[in-house]
């Protein structure tokens, strides 16, 4: 449940924050008619605009832009066809794999694993879309005080996201994401799952354990002999 319930408000918060810069900044403050999804024309418009300060010098810390991403995370690396193509059959891959853990572990999750899971699925898909329906993907935040590359809220879900693994990895051991999915991976490869193989590492421990037993030979019990009374000794009981 908390799975499905962070990836649609991650999904949901994302789609309306793209739709609000695209349509709010870029056709409405900059006067961009074309089609949203005219890659070329826009990439050329954008560019006009740079030369006059695409990115305001207003805001301290934050500012709200936009850009056609249709490189990778972040908008690192040159954008190309085969390059777009590339990243979004692979996004469809990681979805598919994410949706399949979801719907096979979301009862046995912590709340913690299932929050994480949520994010990767909802920044994921939002993204995925970019990519299906225009071409690229649509990146409006600049972090000005540290002149981080533009990124959307998808980008961001995606990054705590790890960060997150990566503390429930080093911190919370017990039936993290990882354990739940390694448990998935030992299924789809017909292997052992954790448990089975704790399992089975008990049952050898307390077999060799009982043949270590075995080997000791138990001590023979001493048989007391019954007290000889001395025939000379006045016997106690009769006075």
């Amino acid at each position: 449940m908390w799975i499905f319930l962070t990836a649609a408000v991650v999904l949901v918060l994302d789609q309306i924050s793209k739709y609000a810069i695209f349509y709010g900044h870029v056709v409405g403050t900059l006067g961009y008619t074309g089609a949203p999804a005219d890659l070329t024309a826009l990439k050329q418009f954008l560019a006009s605009v740079a030369a006059r300060n695409s990115i305001p010098a207003d805001g301290n810390f934050i500012v709200l832009s936009f850009t056609a991403n249709d490189a990778a995370l972040f908008g690192i690396g040159n954008g190309t066809q085969w390059a777009a193509r590339l990243l979004a059959s692979m996004t469809a891959v990681f979805l598919f794999l994410l949706l399949f853990f979801a719907v096979r572990n979301h009862k046995k999750m912590s709340r913690l694993s299932a929050f994480t899971y949520g994010l990767l699925i909802g920044g994921s898909i939002g993204n995925l879309y970019d990519r299906i329906a225009f071409g690229y993907v649509r990146d409006m935040i600049y972090a000005k005080f540290i002149d981080f590359p533009i990124f959307n809220i998808a980008d961001s879900a995606i990054c705590i996201a790890i960060a997150l693994i990566v503390i429930e990895t080093l911190f919370v051991k017990k039936d993290g994401l990882f354990d739940v999915i390694e448990d998935d991976v030992r299924w789809l490869f017909h292997l052992r799952t954790r448990q089975e193989a704790a399992e089975e590492e008990k049952a050898r421990k307390a077999k060799r354990l009982s043949i270590f037993e075995e080997e000791i030979p138990e001590e023979p019990e001493v048989q007391q002999q019954p007290a000889v009374q001395d025939p000379d000794e006045p016997d106690k009981d009769h006075k």
